[in-house]
């Protein structure tokens, strides 16, 4: 009987699919933008909430103009866009990327700008009010978030807007100025929001170069692991094959004690290479990883590895060794999600991240250490319980093959929002 027939069923159980919190209040993380990407949103945030802080300091000296053409009321937006920025300066002083604050800035201004003709007093206004220099803050923002074409698409709308109500409480305008002037205003503002364009792609092609070197570091350790092995593998069978022989080739009677013993040595080598060849054997952790870049590369492309632990103990120490057949378990699961990703999410980018380290000695492994895969993507999401029974890549091939090796899978994945799958193994580890 085969080792696949001798298994017993599986026993799937149903994997609740817990509800994420939607995209903009969730902190990004380096694993999701990139490392660079990440450090640019960051910058990006700071910068937004310093512009923000001497906007106001600036519209300070104008509110006593403001106070006659309109309503008091309508300063509650100005306040509510330095409360903004104190969030966005908070944040940055935490080292945290959110997206509320940034997109909050936007909506505030165009209801600022909506707001103006309901805030009028009847006073023509002596200059132009407080809210027209935040409206290029408020393109910027739209560009960090959501790119050029939605940013540009924002400022003229707004800009046009905003030209409609000066030309209406103007009490002599020349339509001509206010056409120049909010021509001039929209050029500019185009031109911040490529210079913004071009810094966020920078940051996305350096990521992608990160990736392309990670995965050629790994190409190269598995090239030396793979020339290693084979190197002590012949030289093992050469010097115990070479020695029964000769000891064979100098004895002329019975066959020597010391002949069996080397050539017993022998047979045991081969037994064990054919051992880890059925999945029978124990695996190197950077072997592992060796073996997933394998097995990832036909999605290449899109991967993008942004961290990888290659080691989990320290240098000098030896090096951590978990089942073979758990390492192909491992190895499968991840190739699967990242082709569901592939094939479902309709992203162009996957993130894989590996981590470990050691813990406490588990009765699963009792070497003490733990390894942790994530799979991320930022696609359209799904709900697990609405999965046909039928389609068993997730409830086979990455949650079934994890538990039956004795790790854990979290599916965390809602529609419009994104996968997140996280492998832990041993499941019994404490990180």
């Amino acid at each position: 009987m085969s080792p696949a027939a001798s298994r017993p069923p599986l026993a799937y159980r149903k994997v609740p699919a817990r509800r994420r919190r939607t995209g903009l209040l969730v902190p990004a993380t380096p694993q999701e933008l990139g490392m660079n990407s990440y450090r640019i949103h960051l910058l990006a945030n700071i910068c937004q909430g310093l512009v923000a802080v001497a906007l106001f300091l600036e519209s300070l000296t104008i509110l006593e103009d403001q106070l006659r053409a309109f309503e008091r009321w309508h300063l509650a937006f100005l306040l509510a866009l330095l409360l903004d920025a104190g969030v966005l300066l908070l944040q940055g002083a935490r080292q945290r990327v959110r997206t509320w604050p940034v997109v909050t800035a936007p909506l505030l201004v165009a209801l600022a700008v909506l707001a103006l003709p309901l805030a009028w007093t009847g006073t023509p206004p002596p200059q132009d009010p407080w809210v027209e220099p935040f409206i290029l803050l408020a393109a910027a923002a739209v560009a960090v978030v959501w790119g050029p074409e939605l940013a540009v698409g924002y400022l003229v709308a707004v800009t046009g807007v905003y030209v409609a109500v000066m030309v209406r409480t103007a009490a002599a305008p020349d339509v001509m100025d206010v056409l120049f002037d909010a021509t001039s205003r929209v050029a500019f503002g185009v031109i911040i929001v490529l210079l913004i364009s071009l810094v966020a792609r920078g940051g996305r092609n350096a990521d992608r170069v990160y990736a392309d070197a990670i995965a050629q570091e790994l190409q190269l350790n598995r090239s030396r692991s793979q020339a290693g092995e084979q190197e002590r593998l012949d030289r093992l069978i050469h010097d115990n094959v070479m020695a029964a022989l000769l000891d064979a080739g100098r004895a002329p009677g019975p066959v020597q004690r010391g002949t069996r013993v080397l050539a017993q040595r022998a047979l045991d080598v081969l037994a064990l290479e054919e051992r880890r060849a059925r999945g029978q054997g124990t695996t190197m952790v950077h072997v592992l990883l060796d073996d997933l870049l394998e097995s990832l590369s036909p999605w290449r492309t899109r991967v993008r590895f942004n961290s990888i632990t290659p080691y989990i103990r320290p240098p000098g120490e030896p090096r951590p060794l978990i089942p073979t057949e758990t390492a192909q378990a491992l190895v499968q699961a991840i190739t699967e999600a990242v082709s569901n990703s592939a094939r479902h999410s309709g992203t162009d980018v996957t993130f894989v991240t590996m981590d470990g380290g050691i813990c406490p000695p588990t009765p699963i492994n009792p070497e003490g250490f733990y390894l942790r895969f994530q799979v991320v993507d930022r696609g359209r999401g799904f709900q697990i319980r609405s999965i046909d029974s039928r389609r068993l890549g997730v409830r086979v091939s990455i949650l079934g093959n994890v538990e039956q090796v004795g790790g854990a899978v979290d599916v965390d994945a809602a529609p419009g929002r994104g996968t997140r799958v996280t492998i832990l193994w041993p499941r019994d580890a404490q990180p």
